[in-house]
């Protein structure tokens, strides 16, 4: 008997990604900017991609980070709160970090 592939692995939008992202609007995303965000009306589980790799995810994000008023609003948000995960202000955890190092080695320039 032939032996059948298993079927791709489907991304789920895990309860507790689901979770914290609210639980962020109570805070940084009840600011005035974020009426403006071109994301508010998205579906949070394309804002955390399952891994660098998940490139459709991704571009998903990062479409409404390209067109979003409020991008650097959203970046700064992120820059500060070293908690948040997925995509924000068009970057991920990663792009963040090193934005982050970048600036202290500017700064102690």
């Amino acid at each position: 008997m032939p032996r059948v592939p298993p079927p791709p692995p489907v991304e789920v939008v895990v309860a507790e990604e689901q979770q914290y992202l609210f639980a962020t609007t109570g805070t940084a995303l009840q600011e005035q900017w974020w009426a403006a965000a071109a994301c508010q009306d998205a579906e949070p589980d394309v804002f955390f991609p399952v891994s660098q790799h998940d490139q459709i995810s991704r571009r998903v994000a990062l479409s409404f980070c390209g067109r979003c008023v409020v991008r650097d609003e959203c970046l700064q948000v992120a820059l500060e709160d070293r908690s948040l995960i997925g995509i924000w202000g068009g970057t991920d955890e990663v792009q963040r970090a090193q934005l982050r190092q970048r600036h202290l080695v500017s700064a102690a320039s």
